[in-house]
């Protein structure tokens, strides 16, 4: 098994599993933590003709009672599976605000993937000959989406591994992980795996 992510998304604790082919998350969190029916949900990516092809099925190591097998949804089609639910139809108006609460921040993400570069950073990336500018803007780019995809703690790490300006604050408070709601936890294989 690859790396296990876990995100505390608004209160929610969701998670994925990174493999070689690709970011896989977890479905029925989601759906359950917005007050939805799983197995009506899970229909309906099952029969999504493109929402099927990224259907897996994954073992969780810290299920009750030992591993647990998860329904997970290829990282790049769960905005896809979202858009798919009519909040119209949704009678409970505690659930319906808590579908468009996820149904917001894929919008939001979507936009600031599309759209949030600078006009600079899209003809770099379109001549391919960047300034030095151009590449610090698209290296806090990148920063900006570490922090948002996985965590604070992830942002921190990128932006000192690219090399970004720092200042003595940085380094002082060591306690500020505390702060953040994004946790990246690797698990090492089971002993089992390991012998293999």
């Amino acid at each position: 098994m690859g790396q296990i992510i876990t995100v505390n998304f608004r209160g929610d604790q969701l998670y994925g599993f990174e493999n070689d082919d690709g970011t896989f998350v977890a479905l029925k969190p989601i759906v359950e933590s917005m007050g939805m029916d799983w197995s009506a949900q899970y229909r309906r990516a099952q029969r999504d003709p493109i929402l099927s092809e990224g259907i897996a099925i994954m073992a969780t190591p810290f299920g009750r009672g030992g591993d647990q097998e998860a329904v997970c949804l290829k990282l790049e089609l769960v905005n896809g599976w979202l858009f798919t639910i009519d909040t119209a139809r949704i009678k409970d108006d505690a659930v319906r605000e808590r579908v468009l609460l996820y149904q917001r921040e894929c919008y939001t993400v979507l936009h600031k993937h599309f759209y949030g570069r600078s006009t600079a950073d899209r003809s770099a990336a379109i001549t391919g000959s960047p300034t030095a500018e151009e590449t610090i803007k698209v290296r806090k780019s990148l920063v900006t989406e570490a922090r948002q995809t996985f965590s604070c703690q992830a942002a921190r790490e990128l932006w000192f591994k690219l090399n970004l300006p720092t200042t003595p604050a940085m380094f002082a408070d060591e306690n500020q992980y505390e702060m953040f709601t994004y946790t990246a936890i690797k698990r090492d294989p089971p002993i089992a795996d390991q012998a293999a």
